[in-house]
């Protein structure tokens, strides 16, 4: 193999380490986030659950002069 040749590899190589290892770091700044918007989304969950434990909706029927209005 010619040094020219093998300069050349070393250099893409050497790029390709560079990258990466820029894609390791955003594949965990992606995890970070991800983790994080997990947990806000169970704790809104959660709030939901805790609202829908409190909240009663109640129906009623149009009384007899409602319906004479429409």
């Amino acid at each position: 193999m010619s040094e020219e040749r093998f300069q050349e590899l070393e250099e893409k190589l050497a790029f390709f380490e560079m990258t990466n290892a820029e894609l390791g770091d955003e594949i965990f700044r992606q995890k970070k986030e991800i983790d994080t918007l997990t947990k806000a989304h169970r704790k809104l969950l959660q709030r939901i659950e805790s609202l829908q434990d409190t909240v009663c909706l109640l129906y009623t029927s149009p009384s007899p002069r409602d319906r004479q209005k429409s």
